[in-house]
């Protein structure tokens, strides 16, 4: 804005050009807030949270030790999607405290990004802003890695001729975690989906500690209503998605799945299950947290660019089909199945994507 009011009225003295017109803005925006997103910077504001709960590799630091991951994913967001990121790191683990800070800072930003935090409390955060309809929260486990996920599997099946209302699929993971990669397969297409957890199979009736996402996952998952260890799960399976950092014994067990068998490491452990027919984690498909910079520079773009209310599924969606799409079928194989983080248009569309399914959905601000 500054540049635009020294183009049309120069600095005169003082810089009172600027001055006046912000003032101007001002009485506008008394009347009319909804003109924020046009008069102001707001609309390509993201503020980075955290409170150095859950930093990867490294676990509770505290905030100010997560301070320099903090910056860098704000670096990135600027460098590879021309967004004003503010690294912002909370000095309480609180939720009530990070809540309120979050809100009352909300006027600035356009979208909130909580980065390294514990997966509980960013949850609860998540559901707690989701009352005020009007801050976008982005994280990139709950968010960019069911988006990645799911694009990597649907070129997966694509390769191997599978069909995703076919296949067996079996996640490795605690319910927080496994709930909204659950989600997006079955908007996929996926009808046949188990959760193991450290206690085997989530099923209807299960007995044993439970709370409300392990009740969801019960009601959408297991149609088999399969039950015991993982031993005792993953036979047959085609999809095997591991989130549980202890995969010691799944290598071993691996071998009992169905033929051409398709899985996903997304922990930070190399591990090579040779008898994949397509495997993606730390390898040549980069298909975990570490490689969300695949994804959340686009989507938050494109939420950006629509000044969307929210991120909601049918935004995530639309990003995986154009992510998919970014690996042309000629060239798709088992060790290409998602796009290069270098790939020249890759924030473009899926900001494209974004921004669209937004004005489709209804949460677009454009006035």
């Amino acid at each position: 804005m500054l540049q635009e009011v020294i183009e049309k009225k120069g600095t005169g003295q003082n810089g009172w050009a600027y001055v006046s017109l912000a003032m101007d803005s001002c009485k506008t925006l008394t009347n009319d807030p909804a003109q924020a997103w046009r008069l102001t910077d707001r609309w390509n504001n993201v503020a980075v949270v955290s409170d150095g709960s859950s930093v990867p590799g490294l676990g509770d630091i505290g905030p100010l030790a997560s301070l320099p991951l903090v910056e860098e994913k704000g670096r990135l967001l600027s460098k590879l999607a021309d967004i004003s990121a503010f690294p912002l790191v909370l000095g309480t683990k609180a939720l009530d405290d990070a809540v309120t800070t979050i809100t009352s800072l909300a006027p600035s930003f356009g979208v909130v990004n909580l980065e390294a935090m514990n997966e509980n409390t960013s949850l609860e955060i998540r559901l707690r802003l989701a009352e005020f309809d009007e801050l976008p929260v982005y994280q990139d486990t709950q968010d960019g890695l069911p988006v990645l996920s799911l694009a990597a599997l649907l070129n997966s099946i694509k390769v191997l001729g599978k069909k995703m209302s076919d296949i067996k699929m079996v996640l490795v993971s605690n319910e927080i975690e496994a709930l909204p990669m659950v989600d997006f397969f079955r908007l996929a297409g996926a009808s046949d989906i188990v959760v193991c957890d450290r206690s085997g199979a989530i099923h209807k009736g299960r007995p044993g500690a439970t709370n409300w996402i392990k009740e969801e996952l019960a009601q959408k998952t297991n149609p088999r209503l399969v039950k015991g260890n993982l031993a005792k799960i993953i036979g047959g399976a085609d999809v095997l998605v591991i989130l549980s950092p202890n995969i010691t014994l799944i290598k071993d067990l691996a071998g009992s799945m169905a033929g051409d068998p398709i899985i996903f490491n997304l922990t930070d452990q190399k591990v090579d299950f040779g008898q994949a027919a397509i495997s993606a984690g730390l390898g040549p498909n980069q298909v975990n947290e570490l490689s969300s910079c695949l994804v959340f520079p686009g989507i938050l773009r494109g939420v950006l660019n629509a000044r969307a209310r929210v991120i909601n599924a049918a935004m995530k969606m639309a990003a995986v089909l154009a992510l998919a799409k970014l690996v042309p079928e000629a060239e798709l194989g088992p060790d290409f199945i998602v796009p290069s983080v270098t790939k020249p248009n890759l924030v473009a569309s899926l900001a494209e994507a974004v921004s669209t399914a937004a004005a489709a959905s209804g949460v677009s601000r454009f006035l």
